[in-house]
């Protein structure tokens, strides 16, 4: 990002950028490049790089940007017209009304799977101290969400990702929820131990041929284990439908997010290992998304 230098004002800052200009000239940028929302990632970006809440942009929008920010704002739109996603730039994502740390080692927590915390919040009363277990659970964004909006629900969120691990205790510490959290390493049931009324996932579901098109800036920085499969992309449900009743307790319930084309083969694993009252909740976008299934009484 640069500005002719006969263009720059005889004093003040280098860039010869007001927080607006910056905006605007960020906006164009992006816009040229073919992104999708340049005109409020051009926005979050001048906000990051300056310190400013939305409020302290409209209000000192007409101020220069000092140069050691303007450094960093030039460095920060470099990194987005390379293709790297504003969450990972910024460093959070806002899901469900709160605001997770994400890093390179997560999934960035995407708005789809918003769906599966209605669900869970409908299966038991608040007033129920019911125990959760979240499986890879990333950033924590699913079960810390829960507990934020349940004050007497406890959890545990296993994942192999020692890195993500870290991420998620760093979350349950900003959201005040980790006395009712703990984090077990390890891949998917085997750091679990005991019982649950539920169990929750947003397993990597992407197949083998959808992984070779991915978009850029999904493919070059989400963790591709957070995101393969396997061959037909069902790995996971495959093994969750399989050992999930022996971590679930009777009439406990099971809530997975599935990718927009494999309700019907996540179905049929359920029921083949009799699951009961098994249902599917279509995301924003009309597609299917959240599966929910329950363990027979025993």
């Amino acid at each position: 990002m640069t500005t002719p230098r006969d263009q720059r004002p005889q004093s003040g800052p280098y860039s010869g950028l007001t927080l607006n200009s910056a905006k605007r000239f960020l906006a164009q940028q992006f816009r040229a490049a073919g992104l999708d929302t340049p005109d409020l990632d051009a926005r979050l970006l001048v906000m990051a790089a300056c310190g400013l809440s939305h409020a302290d942009l409209i209000a000192q929008g007409t101020e220069f940007i000092t140069p050691p920010k303007f450094e960093a704002l030039s460095g920060f739109a470099q990194r987005r017209l390379d293709g790297e996603p504003i969450d990972y730039i910024l460093g959070y994502r806002d899901f469900y009304g709160r605001r997770f740390q994400i890093t390179k080692d997560v999934l960035s927590p995407r708005p789809e799977t918003e769906g599966l915390i209605d669900l869970a919040l409908e299966l038991y009363p608040a007033d129920a101290p019911i125990n959760i277990l979240d499986l890879g659970t990333g950033s924590g964004a699913i079960i810390l969400t829960l507990l934020a909006e349940r004050a007497l629900w406890r959890g545990v969120g296993s994942d192999i990702s020692p890195a993500a691990l870290e991420v998620a205790a760093q979350n349950a510490d900003i959201l005040e929820v980790a006395g009712r959290a703990a984090f077990a390493h390890g891949s998917w049931f085997e750091p679990v131990k005991g019982r649950y009324d539920m169990i929750m996932s947003n397993p990597p579901y992407i197949d083998s041929a959808h992984m070779a098109v991915l978009p850029r800036e999904v493919a070059g920085f989400d963790p591709e284990l957070a995101l393969f499969g396997g061959e037909d992309g069902l790995s996971a449900y495959r093994m969750i439908a399989a050992q999930a009743q022996d971590h679930l307790k009777p009439k406990g319930w099971l809530l997975l997010e599935i990718g927009y084309d494999q309700k019907s083969a996540v179905l049929n694993l359920l029921k083949a290992e009799g699951f009961t009252g098994i249902t599917c909740a279509k995301d924003l976008s009309g597609h299917d998304r959240v599966i929910r299934a329950q363990s027979p009484a025993m």
